[in-house]
C-alpha cells in the first residue's frame, strides 16, 4: 500500500455484517468443519466479502486464512482464537524469515501470520498494530486446524452480527 493509499483509508469506517455459518469440507482422512461467520458488505447480506489469500480484498482490508497455525497448534486451541474473537495484527521487525511479517495475536499469544503476499502490501506502511476478528475456525476431531481472519491495519471495521 502506498503512502497516498494509506492516507486515503485512514479514518474510514467499513460496515460489515456477519452471518453465522457452518461449513464441512471432505478430506482424505475424514472431514474438516468450519464454524464461524461469513462477512457481507450490505445489511441484506447479498454482497459477500470473499476470502483472498493473495491480496487485500479492499484497500487496506484483508480476509484470509492465517498462515502457520500448524506450528502453533497448542495456542490455536485456546479460547482467544474462537470464531468471533478479536485479534491484534502486529508487525514483527525482528523476524528474519519474512521482510514484512504481520503476526496474528490473541490474548497476547501469536497463532500465525497474515500470508506474505498480503502482508507485503500492508506492512511497509508503518509499524502500528491492526485489528481483526476470527471469522472461521476450522476443526478436525475437535481440534482447531486452521483459522480465517478479517482485519485491517488502517480501516476501522464496524461489525454487526446476524444470527
Amino acid at each position: 500500500m502506498t503512502e497516498d493509499e494509506r492516507r486515503a483509508v485512514e479514518g474510514v469506517v467499513l460496515p460489515v455484517w456477519l452471518v453465522e455459518e457452518r461449513r464441512t469440507v471432505e478430506v482424505a482422512d475424514g472431514e474438516i468443519v468450519g464454524l464461524g461467520y461469513t462477512p457481507y458488505l450490505d445489511r441484506e447480506c447479498t454482497v459477500p466479502l470473499a476470502e483472498d489469500n493473495a491480496a487485500p480484498v479492499l484497500p487496506g482490508v484483508f480476509c484470509t486464512r492465517v498462515a502457520g497455525v500448524s506450528f502453533h497448534d497448542d495456542v490455536a486451541q485456546l479460547p482467544h482464537f474462537a470464531a468471533g474473537r478479536d485479534v491484534e495484527i502486529r508487525t514483527e521487525a525482528a523476524n528474519a524469515q519474512d521482510r514484512n511479517p504481520l503476526a496474528v495475536y490473541g490474548g497476547g499469544l501469536r497463532v500465525g501470520y497474515v500470508p506474505a503476499p498480503i502482508a507485503g502490501s500492508l506492512a511497509p506502511s508503518g509499524t502500528r498494530a491492526g485489528r481483526g476478528i476470527i471469522l472461521m475456525e476450522w476443526s478436525s476431531n475437535g481440534q482447531r486446524q486452521g483459522l480465517t481472519v478479517l482485519g485491517s491495519m488502517h480501516v476501522t471495521l464496524q461489525l454487526s452480527v446476524d444470527a
